[in-house]
């Protein structure tokens, strides 16, 4: 039997009216590729001189920064200001953490691995409950995985990204009901029936589907203001790195 794990993490929050959409990337490796994909980033992250960085880089940390840069100021958020400071210490700016997303990205070229992205236009769904519309991400990303690895003698862990502890319990309570009852998939036969959790600080696969998650939402904040200028890099990864990894029909647009 082989074992898969499905990384997954959110762009925006349904919370954040600021934000015109909601997206959950599923990133699934296979487990033997796990130390392996670890390796490599650590390697790039030794060549560019980030290894004692220890502070996480997050998709909107590239932006965020970069601004500051381009302003010559230091960011208020004590956080950013660790990686703005350790950028200057070095020598660098911005342009390295972009360099450390791409290569990051890069590496999914190298292995085996299927990406599952999902959205929400937070703006057409104001009166839906957030736990519907978390259901929905949720439900749905589960029903690809069982379609896409129903055929093999697969078993797959689902780890997401640490959250509070209220959205855990509800993210729980919607996995179970779902794996429990089932839907129009009797029986997710391949889903480990247990939702793990984990901090992205210290995991290197759901940073990368951060920048994955990151990547596509600002590809759909470009096409909704048909503006390209400003997403480039979001746009260059999505399409470079991203689309070729997910398989057809896995994409789903909705609620």
């Amino acid at each position: 039997m082989d074992t898969y794990i499905c990384f997954n993490d959110e762009s925006g929050s349904l919370e954040d009216k600021k934000k015109a959409f909601y997206v959950r990337a599923s990133l699934v490796i296979n487990a033997i590729d796990l130390k392996k994909i670890e390796q490599k980033v650590e390697d790039i992250k030794n060549q560019m001189n980030l290894l004692n960085l220890n502070v996480e880089i997050k998709w909107q940390d590239l932006w965020q920064i970069r601004q500051c840069f381009k302003k010559n100021t230091s960011p208020k958020d004590n956080r950013l200001n660790k990686i703005y400071q350790y950028l200057n210490s070095i020598g660098k700016d911005y342009h390295l953490l972009i360099d450390y997303c791409q290569d990051s990205l890069f590496v999914l070229n190298e292995i085996d691995c299927k990406i599952i992205l999902t959205f929400t236009q937070t703006n057409k769904y104001k009166t839906h409950k957030p736990k519907d519309i978390y259901k929905f991400h949720i439900q749905t990303h589960l029903q690809r995985l069982q379609m896409q690895y129903q055929q093999k003698d697969a078993i797959i862990l689902l780890i997401y990204d640490s959250i509070d502890e209220k959205k855990r319990t509800t993210f729980k309570e919607i996995y179970n009901e779902i794996i429990t009852n089932g839907d129009f998939i009797k029986d997710y036969s391949v889903v480990y029936d247990c939702l793990l959790f984990d901090d992205s600080y210290s995991n290197t696969l759901l940073q990368i589907t951060d920048f994955i998650a990151g990547s596509f939402a600002n590809l759909l904040v470009a096409s909704e203001k048909d503006n390209y200028t400003n997403y480039q890099k979001a746009i260059e990864f999505y399409f470079k790195f991203i689309e070729p990894k997910i398989p057809k029909k896995i994409m789903i647009y909705g609620e």
